[in-house]
Formats: structure tokens, C-alpha cells, sequence
């Protein structure tokens, strides 16, 4: 039997703080716990403080079956958070704090081998915010050789901090993975505001030779385009209760159905069914098995689709 992939979240690992409860959070963090529900080894890449945030989360990150192999400790900065506010429809709101443990990620010879050891690897910008991490993010991309890149953009404000931070990582990736308004972004950043979405995933495909571009459109499903063609995949429709973490199961379930050799349109279908069933759960990563996604057909009655 061939061992399982190995799946490494390369950036933020943070505690998410809801008015009652608090979750493990942070996008890298989240796919790595989804792609461990969906059967490959999850591994997280980041910092966190030497504070008692830190270690509560390193230990619910064990608790949950991933390594903390990759997971360094940084005693000048606090352990990162960010206070998750919901509105009747399970739309987030999010509020993160700044100058923490992951904006420190430090390159060493453990993240140098772990990129080496890895079958897929997601990224975004928050964690390139700081010069540290990412320099460090740029160089695990750079080692990574056998790994599936996915960069999962994932906007919390345009700065040229974010702007420097997509111009370096384009290059580099294999799996683009965008929502709507990060799509806006990216069609300004080029100057080509005015092309369709289909359109532009193309392009996109073809001006950085990614394998795959994917366009996450919340109730009306995801676009998702190779060299050849760009398919709609129309979602399922559910009653959200927290939409969290849709967008990172979504990113994991498209990387495994990546290696696993899916065409497009088996894989925009199996990671709208994964972001679907995580919006109808609470928290961004909730515990689930592969039988539970396989077997999910929205839910009924519900009106909107994720």
C-alpha cells in the first residue's frame, strides 16, 4: 500500500476566538486538519509563542493526529489570534491580531527537510506581512520540488506588502486558489478588471504555468480551469452555520484530488462538497471522516449553496 501524501499548512497557526468557545485557526492550519480528515498526513509549518496560548494549541494540534514536527516556538512574540465574529448566515467576520509568533518563521534544516518530504504544500499572504516569514515561506516554496504548491491568496487588505507577497509567489505555484474578491485584486493588480472570470483563470493558468486556477463563488459553487479548459461546478445547497473554514477545506480537497489524479471536473465537485459539508459544522477545521464528505448531499430544504 502506498504510504499517504504528506500535506503541509506553511504559514499562520493561531487560536480562532469565538464569543463561547475558541478553535484551532489559521489557513495553512485549517487545510492541513481538513487533508488529515481526508485521509493523508497533515503537518503544520509555522510559530507559535512560548506563552500558555502556544502550548495549549501545539497540544490541540497533537490531540488532533498532525505532527508538530514543523512547528517552532518564538519567545518575543505572543502566540497569534483572531477574534471570529458570526453573522445570522454563518458569514464570518475576522479581526487578527498583529506582530506574532508566525510572522517569525525561521528558516532552518527541519523546514528544509520537511519541504523535501512533502507531496503538497499550502500557502497564503497573511503570513508573509512580516519580512521574516517570508523569506522563510519563499525558501520551503523553493526546496519543495516534489510538492504540490498551493497558494491560496487569501486577501486581509491590499498592501504592497501583499502585493510584493503575490509577485513572489505566483511563480511558484501550481494550484491558485482565490475567492471573488481576491479575484477583483488580482484582475486590477494586471490591469484586466474587465475580463470574465473563466477568462482570467485561463490566463492566469497560462501567464504562470499553473496546472490548476480556481475561482471559490460561495452559494453558486467554483470555476476551476487547467491548460485546456475552465468548468463551473454549481456547489450544494446546505443551511451554514459557519463558513469558516469552507474556503481551506475546499483548498485541501483540490490538492489531494490533485495528486490523486482527478480531472477538473471530479475535483471541483469533490471540494465543493467538502467546503459544504464544513459550512453546515462549527469552527474552521471540525473533526470528520472521508465517509462522512462522500456520503454529504447538501442539506435539505436549504436554500443557498456553498
Amino acid at each position: 500500500m502506498a504510504p499517504k501524501p504528506l500535506f503541509a499548512g506553511l504559514g499562520e497557526l493561531l487560536w480562532d476566538l469565538y464569543p463561547d468557545c475558541r478553535h484551532i485557526g489559521g489557513a495553512p492550519a485549517n487545510a492541513a486538519l481538513h487533508a488529515r480528515n481526508l485521509g493523508a498526513r497533515g503537518m503544520i509549518v509555522s510559530s507559535v509563542g512560548t506563552d500558555a496560548d502556544g502550548d495549549s494549541l501545539i497540544e490541540a494540534v497533537l490531540e488532533r493526529g498532525l505532527s508538530g514536527r514543523g512547528i517552532q516556538r518564538c519567545g518575543s512574540r505572543p502566540t497569534g489570534t483572531v477574534r471570529v465574529t458570526l453573522d445570522r448566515g454563518g458569514i464570518p467576520t475576522f479581526a487578527c491580531s498583529s506582530d506574532t509568533a508566525f510572522d517569525y518563521i525561521r528558516w532552518d534544516q527541519i523546514l528544509a527537510d520537511i519541504a523535501g518530504e512533502a507531496d503538497a504544500v499550502l500557502f497564503g499572504t497573511l503570513a508573509q506581512r512580516n519580512t521574516v516569514s517570508a523569506g522563510s515561506i519563499q525558501s520551503f516554496l523553493d526546496h519543495a520540488v516534489n510538492a504540490v504548491r498551493v497558494f491560496d491568496v487569501n486577501f486581509r487588505g491590499w498592501t504592497d506588502r501583499v502585493r510584493d507577497a503575490v509577485m513572489m509567489s505566483l511563480p511558484k505555484t501550481d494550484i491558485l486558489k482565490m475567492n471573488e474578491g481576491e479575484m477583483s485584486g488580482i484582475k486590477k493588480l494586471f490591469g484586466r478588471d474587465d475580463m470574465e472570470d473563466a477568462s482570467m483563470l485561463s490566463w492566469l493558468v497560462r501567464e504562470f504555468g499553473l496546472k490548476w486556477a480556481a475561482l471559490s463563488l460561495g452559494a453558486w459553487g467554483c470555476l476551476l480551469a487547467d491548460e485546456k479548459d475552465c468548468v463551473h461546478d454549481k456547489g450544494l445547497p446546505v443551511q451554514a452555520k459557519d463558513t469558516t473554514g469552507c474556503g481551506d477545506a475546499f483548498s485541501a480537497s483540490l490538492a489531494l484530488r490533485f495528486l490523486a489524479g482527478d480531472s477538473i471536473r471530479e475535483a471541483a465537485a469533490a471540494a465543493n462538497r467538502a467546503a459544504a459539508f464544513t459550512a453546515t459544522q462549527m469552527g474552521a477545521a471540525p473533526v470528520y471522516s472521508i465517509k462522512q464528505i462522500e456520503g454529504f448531499a447538501g442539506t435539505p430544504h436549504a436554500g443557498d449553496a456553498v
